[in-house]
């Protein structure tokens, strides 16, 4: 890589992409951002302990919000995972756009596309996933706060559907796993 930026080719390819690319490259990092959000959400929220749960109760509004959220767990972790992923085929639907038409360009290598490719997914997997979560069971108490707000209204979106999506659920059980036992959540 070092050998490959030295060479002066980095930019000359990088301008190409950009214009092939314009505003998909933002788009990109929009939506590894929300991910990471609903990621760091999910590990933040499912990590809290009973006592964090009571604590966030009595605190401010965006505290309680998650606290409400908490009580229906099968509700807050389905419309978390459904926001996740959409957010993440989005991004892979981008990918595919961007790679194709970097594959389609005469002047770019084709080892490019699956370069771009491969590191797309990478960035995906460490800034959208681990790093988030991660960070997420680490300071769980301080970010619940700060989730509260954003989570209730993702949620809220997802209520029209959300009778369908237990539907779902339940068959995918039955069918699945027939002898599956929830776990209780404290």
């Amino acid at each position: 890589l070092a050998c490959f930026l030295a060479s002066g080719e980095s930019s000359w390819i990088t301008g190409q992409v950009h214009h092939i690319n314009g505003g998909l490259w933002m788009a990109m990092v929009v939506l590894i951002i929300c991910s990471a959000f609903f990621s760091a959400s999910e590990a933040a929220l499912f990590s809290l302990r009973l006592r964090d749960r009571e604590q966030l109760a009595d605190g401010s509004t965006s505290q309680r919000l998650v606290a409400r959220l908490l009580h229906d767990p099968d509700r807050l972790l389905s419309a978390v995972l459904f926001w996740n992923l959409v957010i993440n085929m989005l991004y892979f639907a981008i990918v595919s756009v961007v790679g194709l038409r970097l594959e389609r360009e005469p002047t770019i290598s084709r080892t490019y596309p699956a370069a771009f490719s491969a590191a797309s997914l990478l960035a995906l997997i460490f800034f959208s996933e681990m790093f988030p979560k991660s960070v997420g069971v680490l300071i769980n108490r301080k970010l619940a706060g700060l989730l509260g707000t954003p989570l209730a209204i993702a949620v809220r979106l997802l209520d029209p559907v959300m009778p369908a999506l237990r539907f779902v659920n339940l068959l995918s059980r039955r069918m699945i796993w027939p002898g599956f036992k929830r776990e209780a959540y404290y």
